[in-house]
């Protein structure tokens, strides 16, 4: 679904919250999200309130009473932002092949502030991650690199650089499949080292990556530098 899909049929609040209530609850009854409890009333606003939607549920069950949307326990709770410029953004970092910085999703959406943009660029980053704990690990021939997304880079001098402000991403490959992308607080040994063994198999073939120090840390596997 290209952007102009997206801004179709997700021109409105109430077209997302649809959408996300059929994701959510697939057979068409409401459950409460704390208890499970399908008895449960449904409350409209009728006048539009910062930080909250439109449309609520309360949960009926004695125990527990809990107000809740589609959108509770989602990377759209707790955001004062349309829905629709939610849906936006995620179409555009989805689309943009070599990222982008929470100054262009400002800019692009009209979003007030730059800490807005940023929190938006965060949390739907970090719900593109994917449970490495439940895929099998990668053996054959293995590439390995990191790549740092968003903010500033200052270059003094000749090298890479620093990075100030950027999300750093760790990316892995098998040959001929899938690639993975893992968020990280940084790229010491001791994170990559973590990456590479919770990913690669240790009957692994060969790794490949370059020549950043950090990544000389990985386990004691054949490994190509280029």
């Amino acid at each position: 679904m290209n952007l102009i899909e997206v801004n179709q049929q997700f021109a409105t609040d109430e077209q997302c919250l649809a959408y996300l209530e059929e994701m959510r609850w697939p057979d068409g009854v409401v459950r409460c999200t704390v208890c499970g409890c399908d008895r449960i009333s449904k409350i409209t606003r009728k006048t539009p309130s910062k930080n909250k939607r439109a449309q609520i549920y309360q949960c009926l069950e004695a125990t527990c009473k809990q107000q809740f949307s589609a959108t509770s326990g989602t990377i759209f709770a707790d955001s004062h932002l349309p829905l629709h410029k939610w849906f936006l953004a995620m179409a555009l970092v989805l689309d943009a092949k070599k990222g982008i910085s929470a100054r262009q999703l400002q800019d692009h959406l009209g979003i007030g502030s730059y800490r807005t943009a940023w929190y938006m660029c965060h949390r739907i980053r970090k719900a593109m991650g994917t449970d490495h704990g439940t895929l099998p690990k990668m053996r054959g021939i293995v590439e390995m690199d990191e790549t740092y997304i968003g903010g500033k880079t200052v270059r003094r001098g000749k090298g890479r650089g620093r990075s100030r402000g950027k999300d750093v991403v760790v990316a892995l490959r098998q040959r001929g499949g899938d690639v993975r992308f893992v968020h990280v607080p940084d790229v010491s040994a001791e994170t990559l080292r973590k990456v590479a063994e919770a990913n690669i198999d240790d009957a692994v073939g060969m790794v490949i990556t370059d020549d950043f120090r950090s990544e000389f840390a990985i386990p004691a596997w054949p490994t190509l530098i280029i």
